[in-house]
C-alpha cells in the first residue's frame, strides 16, 4: 500500500469464518458420490473463491454430462446440519474487528441469504451490517471486479483508496482488476503450503497467516483504534 486506506472490503468464506474446509468436505463427497471423483484438498485447490453454481458448471463441463439436481439439494441439506454445529470465525478475527478505525465490509461470491446465514452463525453480522455485498447483487462475482467496486460505490471511496482481504486467487484477481491493493491470508484451515505464493503472483502485495500478522499491517498504516 501506497497510503492508507479509507476501507477494508473482507472476503467472507476462509477470512472471516473458518468454513472453507467444512464447504469442501461436502462438496467433495457429494461430487465424488456424482461421478466426479475429488477429495478436499483437491477441491479446495480447484475451487476456493469460486461460485457453487459456477463449480458446478466448470465440473459437468468436465464430465461431460450436467450434475443431477439432487447433488445441490444433497449439499444444502448436509450445509444445513453441519455449519451450525461446527461453523467458528477465524481466529483472532473478532478482535481485529473491534479496533479497525475506518469503515469495514464484507464482499463475496456466497449467495446472499447464506452469507448473512454464514455471519450470523459466527457472531460476525453485528459487526457489518447492513455493508454485507454478495455477487448475486451485481452483474458478475469474482473474479471480475464489479463486486469490489460495488462495495466501494456504497462508501463512495475511490478503489484505490480500498484495501481487500483475500484468501483465495480469485478474489485476489478481482480486486487487482478492481485497482485496488489486496492483502492475501492463509489462515484458514484449508489453506495449502503454496497458496502464500499462489496469492502473491495473483496480486497480492503480502501474505498474512494469522489475524495477528493482518493486525501488523493494519497497524503499520495507522488503522487501529487505540
Amino acid at each position: 500500500m501506497k497510503r492508507a486506506p479509507d476501507l477494508v472490503i473482507f472476503d467472507c468464506d476462509g477470512v472471516l469464518i473458518d468454513s472453507e474446509i467444512l464447504y469442501c468436505k461436502i462438496d467433495a463427497e457429494e461430487f465424488t458420490r456424482a461421478g466426479y471423483p475429488i477429495d478436499p484438498v483437491a477441491f479446495a485447490r480447484k475451487f476456493v473463491g469460486i461460485s457453487f453454481d459456477k463449480t458446478l458448471e466448470i465440473a459437468a463441463k468436465e464430465m461431460g454430462r450436467p450434475f443431477p439436481e439432487e447433488v445441490a439439494e444433497r449439499v444444502n441439506a448436509r450445509v444445513a446440519e453441519v455449519i451450525p454445529q461446527e461453523l467458528t470465525a477465524v481466529k483472532g478475527i473478532a478482535s481485529l474487528l473491534d479496533r479497525i478505525g475506518i469503515p469495514v465490509c464484507v464482499a463475496s461470491n456466497t449467495a446472499t441469504d447464506r452469507l448473512r446465514w454464514n455471519l450470523e452463525i459466527a457472531g460476525l453480522l453485528r459487526r457489518f451490517d447492513p455493508h454485507v455485498y454478495s455477487a448475486k447483487m451485481v452483474a458478475r462475482g469474482k473474479p471480475a471486479p464489479d463486486l469490489f467496486l460495488h462495495a466501494a460505490k456504497q462508501f463512495d471511496v475511490a478503489p484505490e483508496r480500498c484495501l481487500v482481504i483475500e484468501d483465495s486467487t480469485v478474489g485476489v484477481g478481482a480486486a487487482v482488476a478492481a485497482g485496488m491493493p489486496v492483502l492475501g491470508f492463509v489462515g484458514g484451515q484449508h489453506c495449502w503450503p503454496e497458496l502464500g505464493d499462489q496469492l502473491r503472483v495473483a496480486g497480492a502485495f503480502d501474505v498474512a497467516s494469522t489475524c495477528e500478522d493482518i493486525h501488523s499491517v493494519l497497524e503499520k498504516a495507522g488503522l487501529l483504534a487505540l
